[in-house]
């Protein structure tokens, strides 16, 4: 009997593997991981609670160079059928205030421990650790699998669900994208997502491990690209947070982030304060004027960076000192330089471009040939949305592959 391969023990993987074992139970099913144990990628997520979906899946949250045929995809990965597949399996899930869908336990173990109990009651499905695969070739019948150790496994249908290059000590470290290039795919560049920003600023040292609550807006030559509101925070290299990590997605070329650290306040109504309190006490410091406004390590990068001293008097800032205080305090600049590697990055930009894949996730190039998860060109934002990504296309792409093998044994 044809087999179905399965590439990739991470979150895309073993929902291809349950996928594919509902539509077809009789179908043998190995899952081919190179790690020495399955979904470690998965523990690592939500920061060790597992952010599963979100109940606000749309295109906005997602960045592809394919973004109508992305659009497609999404049209039917609804966050019903994530909810469903875990429902099934027995896990008990709840949101946040934010729409962000959890294990109500919020453990990411058990997440794992879930999909690993629902993969060892299928006696048809095999999970194989320690087996790193170095290429695909094609029969007439069939499609070999050929690993590093000499093994070979043939498949009547195989799912490449290898993840991209981000966290390679969990497992991705880009070898999909040969195996996938093997059969005619090309990707589009591949670049770290949801890292910290590496940034230009000698003071960033002083500066290290402060979170503030700010909006922070991407810059491209002086053009808005995006803005996230949400906690920054300073390191010794530029600026990370959810914030920076989310603008990370967006990155062009000489791009900048502006740091408003009163987003609530409007620039007169700032203006006025910061007036009010200079003018009350005109013999105190400049320091003791915003005391109470801002972290006091951050109060004198700032004022420092704006040759304004903490310690002047309040009665020595001029109306155009205190204009371009103002303005600092609502675009705090950040020149970017780069961000940190694939080894901080939580997902992958670009991949295996859309339009190489048909609706059912097979190749355009090989009808046997399925891909799914990080490895296609469809980076999310952080909230659940990758994860979604990854069980809904691995779940098709499953189900597809059974189909596939369902119709040649008729």
């Amino acid at each position: 009997m044809k087999e179905i391969i399965i590439i990739g023990g991470g979150a895309a993987g073993l929902a291809a593997a349950l996928a594919a074992a509902k539509e077809a139970p009789e179908i043998p099913i190995k899952v081919l991981e190179g790690q020495d144990r399955v979904g470690r990628k998965i523990l690592a997520t939500g920061n060790g609670r597992c952010n599963l979906t979100n109940l606000n899946i749309h295109p906005r949250f997602y960045h592809s160079e394919s973004k109508k045929r992305l659009s497609a995809f999404l049209s039917s990965m609804h966050t019903r059928q994530t909810l469903d597949f875990f429902q099934s399996l027995g896990l008990y899930c709840t949101p946040d205030e934010a729409g962000r869908v959890y294990p109500a336990c919020r453990q990411a173990a058990m997440v794992l421990d879930v999909l690993l109990l629902n993969l060892k009651r299928n006696p048809n499905i095999e999970l194989i650790t320690g087996c790193r695969v170095k290429g695909i070739s094609a029969e007439k019948n069939a499609l070999l699998v050929h690993t590093e150790d000499a093994r070979a496994f043939r498949g009547g249908a195989v799912i490449l669900a290898t993840g991209g290059k981000a966290a390679p000590r969990q497992g991705s470290d880009g070898s999909g994208y040969a195996l996938a290039a093997a059969v005619g795919h090309s990707h589009t560049a591949l670049r770290p997502c949801l890292v910290p920003l590496k940034c230009k600023g000698a003071f960033l040292r002083s500066l290290k491990g402060i979170r503030v609550l700010c909006r922070a807006t991407l810059y491209q030559k002086g053009k808005k690209c995006g803005a996230e509101d949400g906690e920054v925070q300073f390191t010794d290299y530029g600026l990370s947070g959810i914030p920076a990590l989310q603008l990370s997605c967006r990155l062009t070329r000489d791009n900048e982030v502006g740091l408003d650290l009163f987003p609530r306040w409007k620039e007169p109504q700032l203006e006025q304060e910061l007036g009010l309190r200079l003018r009350s006490h005109p013999a105190e410091t400049v320091e003791d004027a915003m005391l109470g406004l801002l972290n006091k390590r951050v109060q004198y990068a700032l004022l420092n960076g704006i040759a304004l001293s903490p310690t002047a008097p309040a009665r020595s800032v001029t109306k155009a000192q205190l204009s371009r205080l103002v303005r600092t305090l609502k675009d705090w600049r950040f020149p970017v330089i780069g961000t940190q590697g694939w080894e901080q990055a939580q997902v992958t930009a670009g991949g295996v471009s859309l339009d190489e894949v048909q609706e059912d996730f097979s190749s355009v190039f090989e009808p046997r040939l399925f891909l799914a998860g990080e490895l296609l060109d469809a980076a999310g934002d952080c909230g659940g949305y990758n994860l979604h990504w990854a069980w809904c296309s691995g779940m098709e792409a499953g189900r597809s592959a059974a189909k596939l093998l369902n119709s040649q044994r008729r």
